[in-house]
Formats: C-alpha cells, structure tokens, sequence
C-alpha cells in the first residue's frame, strides 16, 4: 500500500514539475515589437510613471536584493514606489536604470520597466508598459551605444515555447535625443535564438 501511495505521489509531483516547464507565458503578446518601425510612447517632459499595484505582498526575501538609491536618478525611480534592481548603466550624460514593482516565487522581477535619463532629466522608458519576466516581449540585455543611441534586447515567445526557452529575440535600436530630452525607438528586427538555431541545424543532418 505504501508502495502504491509513493509512485502516485511521484507522478503527481512529476506532473507539476512538467506542467511548470512548460507553462506559457501569461503576459499578452508584446505587439510592438513586431512593428518595423514602432510608434514611439515616450514624449518630452513626462513623469516617471508609478509603479503598479501587485495584487500580492512582496517576499521580503527577493526585496532584499534590491539595490539601495546611489544617483539622484535612482531616488526618482524608487520615489514612485519602484524597487531598483540590478546595476545602473551610464556615460554621454545618459543613465539607464531598471525598477521592478513585484517578483515572482523564484525572486524574478515581475511589472518590471527600463528607465533612461538625460542630462539628469527623465527621457522615457524602454518598453510601453512594464514586463513580466520569461513572458513574451521581456527585456533583457541593454547597451549603451553612443550618446545618441542604444540597443535593448527581448525574449520572443511563441504559444509552444517553454517557460525556459525563447525561440526568438527582438532587438530594438532607440535613439536619444538629446535635444529634445527623449529616447524613442526607431527599428527593430527579430531572429531566432540560438537554441532555436541549433535545433533546426541538427534536425537538418
């Protein structure tokens, strides 16, 4: 009986383990990603936006990862209820800065969004609405290219994909105008990862 009792748990456990690999994101697809030539949402002198409300509690234990205010840029950030996570970028007079207002229950950022200043000034943000972590249209990598430019990275889902494995990226190029104290993006192209890649090549052989 005992015996019995341990392979239905183990199947049950297995079961949630498999369904947790390969659940799909919950986050609606992001569209505007998929444009050539996207509209731009970031406009000149606007307000940082608030942080959304997280429909749970915080893990204290994922906030303590949270980085402490060091730029005046972080205290605007953190002032509009956004937890800092991760190192700052800067150079040319631009910083780049990201917050998070919730986590998932591995600490993952969760309605998570990408903040550029210039000249100390808020420029807008990286992405039209915050991010979920491993949902379509994440942000991941960013890079500062130059003054007037830099480049962000996202993690593309399709319905089949697991949680894990992206089988595409999106990389925008935004420009920064200094003039006008405004980022903007100005064209974006998507590919394959390289896991995808390496798949279809091996399938190929």
């Amino acid at each position: 009986m005992r015996s019995a009792l341990t392979r239905i748990a183990t199947a049950i456990v297995a079961a949630l383990v498999a369904q947790g690999c390969m659940a799909q994101p919950q986050s609606a697809p992001a569209s505007w990603l998929d444009e050539a030539r996207p509209d731009s949402w970031n406009a000149p002198r606007k307000q940082i936006p608030a942080a959304p409300s997280m429909p749970s509690s915080i893990d204290p234990r994922c906030q303590k990862f949270a980085r402490l205010p060091q730029l005046d840029q972080d205290r605007l950030v953190r002032a509009n209820g956004w937890d800092l996570i991760g190192p700052f970028q800067g150079g040319w007079d631009v910083v780049i800065i990201q917050g998070a207002a919730g986590y998932d229950g591995m600490c993952r950022p969760l309605q998570y969004q990408t903040f550029v200043f210039v000249g100390g000034e808020f420029a807008g943000t990286l992405s039209p609405t915050p991010m979920n972590s491993r949902s379509d249209g994440a942000l991941g990598r960013v890079s500062l290219e130059s003054q007037t430019q830099l480049t962000a990275e996202y993690s593309r889902y399709k319905e089949s994909d697991a949680l894990c494995c992206p089988s595409r990226r999106t990389v925008a190029v935004f420009e920064i105008v200094t003039d006008d104290g405004v980022v903007r993006p100005i064209s974006v192209s998507t590919s394959p990862t390289t896991t995808d890649s390496e798949d279809r090549s091996s399938s190929d052989k």
